[in-house]
């Protein structure tokens, strides 16, 4: 027969009616051949072995064996996982003392160190500033005292260094510092020369 417009080729000429069905259908497994009565376990192996009982069958919704649903348990008391929870909060907050305690202590001595340190280095400055005004003092001394001796060549020796051992293997100037010597210690002699 003519196949109309839009129509699905037809089948191989192999495949046979009941072969399409089974394209379409799901295949649903036989139960086994040997069924137990309800309530019963079937026979063990073993001949002359005790039926188990199973207990009483439950009945089935929509035509398949449905088991109840759990009543939910109330809570008696608290679980382990909250007792945990709250075992290791009050462990956290104990270091956490801990830890701020020990920050304190720390801190505290820093602190305390810290004004040592200040207070020290502000003796230290103190006695530096003492010292260095007394040094000052003395030296306005003796430059007045300078200003004030007629002796120039008194000025002239505080000026040079009459030490012979500063300098080795140095020019022989002997008779040059003796001269300035003796002009220091003889301030007539050294008015004359002058002159």
């Amino acid at each position: 027969a003519p196949r109309p417009p839009g129509a699905p080729p037809p089948p191989p000429a192999e495949e046979s009616g009941a072969a399409m069905m089974m394209q379409d259908a799901v295949i649903v497994p036989e139960p086994p051949a040997e069924e137990a009565p309800m309530g019963f376990a079937a026979a063990p192996e073993d001949a002359g072995a005790e039926p188990i009982e199973l207990g009483a069958p439950v009945p089935a919704e929509d035509g398949m064996d449905a088991l109840p649903e759990p009543e939910p348990e109330e809570p008696t008391g608290p679980t382990p996982m909250s007792i945990w929870n709250d075992e290791w909060q009050v462990t956290l907050k104990d270091r956490k003392d801990a830890e701020n305690a020990k920050k304190a202590e720390v801190i505290e001595q820093a602190n305390a160190d810290l004004e040592a340190f200040q207070a020290a280095r502000e003796a230290k400055r103190e006695a530096r500033m003492a010292t260095n005004r007394s040094d000052e003092q003395e030296k306005l001394e003796a430059l007045e005292a300078d200003l004030e001796n007629d002796n120039s060549w008194q000025k002239v020796c505080k000026l040079v260094e009459l030490s012979q051992d500063s300098v080795e293997g140095g020019a022989d100037t002997k008779k040059m510092r003796d001269v300035m010597i003796f002009l220091k210690n003889e301030p007539s002699r050294a008015t004359v020369l002058s002159n």
